[in-house]
C-alpha cells in the first residue's frame, strides 16, 4: 500500500465525501491509489439538509454517515482531526491535537503524507464582519450548531406557551433570503404547525417570521419568476419577507436596520453570504477575497500541481463560459466526478480535459411537500423552465437521495428509503425532544 499513489482529501463534506468513496471503489479496489479522508468529526452529514436538522424534520442521528465504516465498505481510509498547516517542500499535512469533551488529548500532534492532495473543507457563514452577529446570532454550519438551534427554537416555543415572556409571540427573524434562509423558514413553519398537531398550544398567529434581504429580491441564484412563485408560498405561511433591506448590527433583542430602527427577534438566525475558513490564507496558497483557494481548470491550485481544491472553498472559473462555479452541492458533486477521471487517465499516462460545470438548475424546498425551482438546462434548453408544487419536491427529495446512492449504491438507498417511509408512517415527522 505505501508503494500506491497516497491521495490526500481534506474533508467529508458532500464533495470529500464522494471523492473518497468514488476512488476508493476505483482506484483503492484496484490498488492503483490509496485515498485517505481527513476530517475533524467521526460522521458526514449532508449539509443542505442542516435546515431540516434545525427544525427537527431530519434525524441526524439516523442519517448520519460513520467515516471510519463507510471508508472500511469502500476501500479508503479514515484519519481523524483537523488540519493545522501544510508543508508543499515535504507534502507532509499537519494534523492539529485531538481533543475529547474535556479538553484532554486523546491523540497528539501528527502528519499525514501526500503524492497528491486535495482541500474539499467547504464554507462557512459571512457575517460580513457586522457587529453583534457572532455574539447575538445562530448559524447553521455545523449538526451541533443545528441542534443548538433546534432546541433554542423549542425553548422559545415553551416560554411563550408558558407565559414566560414578555413578548406573547415566537419572532424569529433570518437574514439572508437565499436557500438556506427560505428553506429554513418554512421548514419553521412547518415545525410549528406539526407541533400544534400533537397538542402544542401555540397559535399560529403567535409566530412572527421574518426573512431579511438586502437585494431587491429573495433567491437571486435563481430566475425571477422562481423567486416569485416563493414568494406566493411564504405569504400563505404569513413570512413576512423584507427586500432591499440592510442590516447594520444585531444585538440580544434584534436587527438593527440599516434605516437605525430595531426589529425585535428573539431568535436571530444569519443564512447571508458564505465564505471559506479563514486558516486557509496561512496555508501559503492562493486565495480570493473570500478565502477560497484558487485553482485553474482541472481544479489544481495554481502555484502547485500536486494540490487541488473542490466544492465551497475552492475558486473555480467554468472552463465553457469563464464564470466562477456557485458554492452549491452539485457542483461540488460534478468536480468530484470529474478528479476521480483525472487521476485515473494520470495514473495511466493519458491527458485529460478541464473542468466543465454543467448547470443543473436549483430547486428550493418550502416544506410539507412544497417547492420551487428552475431546471434551466436539466431539460436540454437554454432557457429555464419553471416548476413548482409536488413535482418540485420530489425532484428536491431525489437530490439527496443521488447523494446517498454515491455513498452507499442505488439498491442500499432503496432500502433506506423505503425504511425512512415506514418510520414516517409510524412517529411524528418532527424531533420535539
Amino acid at each position: 500500500m505505501n508503494s500506491l499513489q497516497k491521495i490526500v482529501i481534506i474533508g467529508g463534506g458532500a464533495g470529500g465525501l464522494e471523492l473518497a468513496t468514488l476512488i476508493g471503489r476505483t482506484l483503492g479496489k484496484s490498488r492503483l491509489a490509496r485515498p485517505v479522508l481527513v476530517d475533524r468529526n467521526v460522521t458526514h452529514i449532508w449539509k443542505p439538509l442542516l435546515h431540516e436538522v434545525a427544525t427537527g424534520a431530519l434525524n441526524s442521528g439516523e442519517d448520519e454517515v460513520n467515516y471510519f465504516t463507510h471508508g472500511y465498505k469502500n476501500q479508503y481510509e479514515f484519519e481523524l482531526g483537523k488540519m493545522s498547516g501544510l508543508d508543499r517542500s515535504q507534502r507532509l499535512v499537519k494534523i492539529e491535537p485531538f481533543r475529547d469533551l474535556k479538553g484532554s488529548v486523546l491523540c497528539k500532534e501528527r502528519v499525514v503524507s501526500y503524492d497528491t492532495l486535495v482541500m474539499a473543507v467547504g464554507a462557512v457563514t459571512n457575517d460580513f464582519n457586522t457587529p453583534g452577529v457572532k455574539e447575538h446570532c445562530l448559524m447553521l454550519n455545523k449538526p451541533t450548531q443545528a441542534e443548538f438551534l433546534r432546541h433554542a427554537i423549542l425553548w422559545q416555543i415553551f416560554r411563550v406557551i408558558t407565559g414566560n415572556v414578555e413578548c406573547n409571540k415566537v419572532r424569529v427573524a433570518i437574514v439572508g433570503g437565499g436557500a438556506t434562509g427560505v428553506e429554513l423558514a418554512a421548514e419553521l413553519y412547518r415545525m410549528v404547525a406539526a407541533l400544534r398537531d400533537y397538542g402544542g398550544k401555540l397559535k399560529m398567529s403567535q409566530l412572527e417570521i421574518t426573512i431579511l434581504e438586502g437585494s431587491p429580491r429573495i433567491l437571486g441564484a435563481g430566475p425571477p419568476a422562481m423567486a416569485e412563485n416563493a414568494m406566493v408560498q411564504l405569504a400563505k405561511m404569513n413570512i413576512k419577507v423584507m427586500t432591499g433591506c440592510g442590516v447594520k448590527g444585531a444585538t440580544d433583542q434584534g436587527f438593527t436596520l440599516s434605516d437605525g430602527t430595531l426589529l425585535p427577534a428573539e431568535l436571530r438566525i444569519w443564512t447571508a453570504g458564505v465564505k471559506a475558513p479563514d486558516w486557509l490564507k496561512g496555508l501559503g496558497l492562493t486565495t480570493n477575497k473570500l478565502n477560497q483557494i484558487v485553482v485553474n481548470d482541472h481544479l489544481q491550485c495554481v502555484e502547485d500541481s500536486n494540490i487541488y481544491a473542490i466544492g465551497d472553498c475552492s475558486s473555480c472559473a467554468d472552463a465553457k463560459t469563464g464564470n466562477f462555479v456557485p458554492p452549491t452541492a452539485q457542483v461540488a458533486h460534478q468536480e468530484a466526478e470529474y478528479l476521480v477521471k483525472k487521476f485515473k487517465a494520470d495514473l495511466e499516462g493519458k491527458t485529460f480535459g478541464p473542468f466543465v460545470f454543467n448547470r443543473k438548475g436549483i430547486l428550493v424546498s418550502l416544506g410539507a411537500g412544497k417547492a420551487v425551482g428552475s431546471l434551466a438546462s436539466m431539460v436540454g434548453l437554454n432557457s429555464d423552465h419553471n416548476v413548482d408544487g409536488i413535482g418540485a419536491s420530489l425532484l428536491y427529495s431525489s437530490l439527496y437521495r443521488m447523494h446517498q446512492a454515491v455513498l452507499f449504491g442505488w439498491p442500499k438507498t432503496c432500502a433506506i428509503w423505503l425504511g425512512d417511509q415506514m418510520r414516517q408512517t409510524a412517529k411524528s415527522q418532527h424531533k420535539f425532544n
